[in-house]
């Protein structure tokens, strides 16, 4: 058995946001001073947990980056058949915990170690939901290395794979990677009325991409 090790940059990247304290007000979530999710992103994760869960009986979801737990307040609506989720900060996973996941009236396991620590079932999954907060100059070789690691070992022969994206395109980089991996994938926009926007809003833009990949029937 291969033993997992993070990277030094990774290390430290995660020691520093631990190191920070958690706090959610009325506009969502902040760790330190900078706001990293906001509960006005609640339309946008409605989109996600309908595109990623159609035609599903009960699926088996694994969501990596809790945060806020926008996603798993939208995704509660749903009838589920378990619920995994992965959040490095402990803080930020204990008030998602409580607010949001105790709830799920399913099996449920919230791990605090970053992704590439956790050691995940093989093709125990419909649905994954990627949304994490990786060292600068790393999101695309994060990404890269955790479809081809995590989400197509881990997803089920037609399971349904997203992530967080702001703006209007998909970089050629994460192109590349989902059509090297996935049978199938499309992009549907989305926008945040500019009224829903909060006062402290920190993304690029009001404008997304729900992505949706499909893994196929033989990898």
């Amino acid at each position: 058995m291969t033993t997992k090790i993070l990277s030094e940059v990774h290390r430290r990247h995660i020691a520093a946001l631990r190191e920070q304290p958690a706090l959610i007000d009325a506009e969502g979530l902040r760790i330190g001073s900078q706001y990293v999710m906001f509960f006005a992103e609640a339309d946008l994760m409605r989109e996600h947990v309908a595109r990623l869960t159609e035609g599903f009986s009960r699926p088996d979801v694994l969501e990596v980056g809790l945060g806020l737990g926008v996603f798993a307040a939208q995704l509660s609506v749903r009838e589920i058949g378990s619920y995994w989720a992965i959040e490095p900060h402990p803080g930020v996973a204990l008030m998602a915990r409580t607010r949001v996941v105790e709830p799920f009236d399913v099996p449920v396991r919230v791990c605090v170690d970053p992704w590439q620590l956790v050691t995940l079932p093989a093709e125990a999954f419909d649905v994954i939901m990627y949304d994490t907060w990786p060292p600068d100059g790393h999101a695309d070789p994060d990404f890269a290395a955790f479809v081809a690691d995590v989400a197509i070992p881990c997803l089920r022969p037609g399971g349904r794979f997203s992530f967080f994206h702001s703006g209007t395109s998909i970089s050629p980089a994460r192109r590349a990677v989902l059509d090297r991996h996935f049978a199938e994938w499309t992009t549907s926009p989305h926008t945040m009325p500019a009224e829903q926007t909060p006062p402290h809003w920190t993304k690029p833009s009001r404008d997304f991409l729900i992505p949706i990949a499909t893994k196929g029937d033989a990898r």
